[in-house]
């Protein structure tokens, strides 16, 4: 399902119905489910086209050597961490040899969907959508129905409310979790995104998943949390200190660009009688409210409309932080759990 969201606060750098035409235009009618954007400042979407669809599809384990199937007529990546198309390098393939091509390298990082049961305590595998069949170490252990959400295995075995999570994942198989590349102050101002392998301890960036060099004086790495829109749908964006970043994911270049603003804050709203909500607003959400000749009361009220403001085409609102991650991010990777359990930046209360 797409993301709705107002014209006047929808992400700043994306656009989905544009990504939509390019990829129609180019690839005939595929159609390949990606819940990112090609940011702005990117000028080369075929690019990212071509890598997502290969990232979608590759396996994260190392029993996996696959070979990259994506076509290669387009140069990926200019970088030493991408691949050339057949014409470049060091000549080495004149086209003459006729003879088949040598495998792609693998990538030390790739994307892939996992298959999980009981609430993500069962990892059940890694699912091909091609074919429908999961596997574990390069063996089929069973198949995925995304429709009935239901995994049954080699032996006959059914599990019911499977879930099917895309993740990012190193040579070794270890799920990673995106982060923050920050300028080490403090809140911290967001420079670009990747993944920290724990195969090989380097940082690959989170669009291409090329080697980033973030461990020199002045870059500082931090937890980011993901956010659900106002629909309920996994938004692209991530929350960092606080603060939320429409763009997330970013090339390796991205770090040349320098500081980020950030297109949102995220406020814990303490509603009283137990009931709170941890809102992700779009920066300058409350800016117009008048403080000077408001009440605190009537202040309150306001930022209360401006919360639960149900017209999608006024709403200031983005979303919400998505507190089954934070509570991944806190429990299982050992991220410092913030006040309210809520990675806000200011809290409103009824005065």
């Amino acid at each position: 399902m797409a993301r709705f969201r107002s014209n006047r606060w929808r992400q700043l750098g994306q656009s989905m119905a544009e990504y939509t035409v390019v990829m129609a235009a180019l690839v005939g009618g595929l159609l390949v489910a990606n819940r990112g954007a090609c940011p702005d400042e990117y000028e080369d979407c075929i690019e990212y086209l071509l890598t997502v669809m290969h990232d979608n599809y590759d396996g994260y384990s190392s029993s996996i050597s696959a070979v990259h199937e994506y076509a290669t007529d387009y140069e990926v990546s200019e970088s030493t961490g991408g691949w050339e198309n057949g014409d470049g390098g060091d000549g080495s393939d004149d086209g003459s040899s006729g003879g088949g091509s040598n495998p792609e390298p693998e990538m030390p990082i790739s994307q892939t969907t996992m298959i999980t049961a009981y609430g993500g305590m069962s990892n059940l595998g890694e699912y091909d959508p091609s074919t429908g069949l999961v596997t574990q170490n390069g063996e089929i252990v069973g198949s995925y129905d995304p429709n009935t959400q239901v995994f049954e295995s080699v032996d006959g075995e059914t599990i019911g409310n499977a879930q099917a999570t895309d993740v990012v994942a190193d040579a070794d198989g270890n799920v990673l979790q995106r982060e923050a590349v920050t300028n080490c102050a403090e809140p911290a101002g967001v420079i670009g995104f990747g993944y920290r392998s724990q195969a090989d301890g380097n940082f690959y960036d989170s669009l291409q998943f090329n080697e980033m060099d973030v461990d020199g004086e002045g870059y500082c790495t931090e937890a980011s949390y993901q956010v659900w829109d106002n629909q309920g749908n996994e938004d692209g964006g991530r929350i960092v200190d606080g603060y939320y970043y429409a763009v997330s994911t970013t090339p390796a270049e991205y770090l040349d660009t320098g500081v980020k603003e950030p297109d949102g804050e995220v406020v814990f709203f303490d509603l009283g009688g137990g009931s709170y909500q941890c809102a992700v607003m779009a920066y300058g959400w409350d800016s117009g409210i008048d403080t000077e000749d408001l009440s605190d009361e009537e202040i309150y009220a306001e930022q209360l409309k401006l919360l639960l403001e149900p017209n999608e085409e006024e709403t200031t609102k983005i979303g919400t932080m998505d507190s089954e991650h934070y509570y991944t991010q806190v429990y299982a990777y050992g991220e410092t759990p913030s006040p309210n359990d809520c990675v806000s930046s200011r809290v409103i209360t009824a005065p």
